[in-house]
Order: C-alpha cells, then sequence, then structure tokens
C-alpha cells in the first residue's frame, strides 16, 4: 500500500469512526449521512427569505444576519471540508408551531456541537457545525440581546449555540434528496405519515 493509500485508508477509517461517534451522541432519534462537498446545494435567494419577508430574529444573534458571512461564505468553508454530516431528526409536525420546536432544536444545536467537538478531537480542526433556528430564539428568548452583539460581549452558550443553516442558504430539500431522505415512492407509501411528520436539519463540515 503506497502512502496515498495509506492516507485515504486512514481517512475512511476516521469517517466511519466519526458516524458512529455521531450515532451514539444522536441517541438514536438522528440519521447521519455523509455527503461530498460537491454535493452541497447553496442558494443565494434561499438565504435573502431571512431578510424579506424578515425572520423575526434577523439581526438579534451574531449567528444569524447580517452578522454571518452567507452563501459566499459557506462556499469557502466547503473548499477546506473533507466531507459533510448531515443530520436530521423527525419530529411531529405540530411541533413546528409550538414551543415544543424550541426543545427539539435546542437539543439538534448541542447534537451537532458535540459531533463537531469530536471531530476536532480526530484531527479535523476545521470542522464547524450548523443547525436550524435562530440560536437567539432557541437559547437567549428570555433575554433583550445578544451578548456578542452588545459591548463586544462573550456568548452565554458557546458550548452548544451554532449559525443557523438558514442563513446560509442551504437548500434542505436538495440535501434530503442527497442523503436518500426523500424518495418518490415515498410520497405514494407513506403520505399519512408524511403529512403528520416534518424534520429539523443540522450540518456538520469535517475539514483539516
Amino acid at each position: 500500500m503506497n502512502d496515498h493509500e495509506l492516507q485515504v485508508d486512514k481517512s475512511k477509517l476516521k469517517t466511519d469512526e466519526l458516524v458512529q461517534i455521531a450515532l451514539g451522541i444522536g441517541a438514536g432519534i438522528i440519521d447521519v449521512v455523509v455527503i461530498s462537498t460537491d454535493n452541497i446545494s447553496v442558494k443565494e435567494d434561499l438565504a435573502d427569505m431571512c431578510r424579506k419577508p424578515r425572520c423575526a430574529f434577523y439581526g438579534l444573534s451574531a449567528n444569524c444576519p447580517p452578522y454571518v458571512s452567507g452563501p459566499s461564505g459557506f462556499r469557502d468553508m466547503l473548499k477546506i471540508s473533507a466531507y459533510v454530516l448531515a443530520i436530521k431528526i423527525d419530529v411531529p409536525s405540530g411541533w413546528l408551531i409550538t414551543d415544543e420546536r424550541l426543545v427539539m432544536m435546542r437539543l439538534l444545536h448541542e447534537i451537532v456541537a458535540d459531533i463537531e467537538r469530536s471531530a476536532i478531537k480526530l484531527g479535523y480542526s476545521r470542522s464547524k457545525a450548523f443547525a436550524a433556528g435562530s440560536c437567539k430564539e432557541i437559547f437567549c428568548n428570555r433575554h433583550l440581546s445578544c451578548r456578542m452583539l452588545t459591548n463586544n460581549g462573550e456568548c452565554r452558550n458557546p458550548q452548544y449555540a451554532r449559525p443557523a443553516i438558514e442563513a446560509y442558504g442551504i437548500d434542505v430539500h436538495e440535501l434530503n434528496k442527497t442523503a436518500g431522505w426523500f424518495k418518490s415512492q415515498d410520497l405514494i407509501e407513506t403520505a399519512l405519515d408524511k403529512a403528520s411528520t416534518s424534520a429539523i436539519y443540522g450540518l456538520v463540515l469535517i475539514g483539516y
């Protein structure tokens, strides 16, 4: 085995290990799929939806627009990433219009943040996690302002608060297809189940 083959083999071992770690962190409630960076779709118009129609949390968090690099910055991060871990949690659709969504989104942020730290420990020092929802609503909804935006303060929840995937224009519909989570036969075979179930998503860019 030459040096290149050995490097690829070691990388594959780390990938498998990281997926198992992620599944362990997710405690049976998440799906995890390894995706090539080339297969992550990012669109400007999706990110623009944070601004128009204006999201209620626009400008209220350092992890949301206009304080993040958006689609162009995300594409730059993809260039220095080896691959991407896509994370999905299925939830009852009704939860997305109740406070239950905040509980699940907080859990999602905590899970992807723990996966990010695990990846860094494995040597992927440029790994970075993203999750659905504004951290201002999820972690600091009882606080008037984000500390990171006031007097150069420090985040109240640096261990778990992560940037919102919505802010970077990540195409979740394409992500579903790429990850194999969405299949045309699902619409026929499980239409009723799909109508009552939705999902929230996270990504972890795995970078050296």
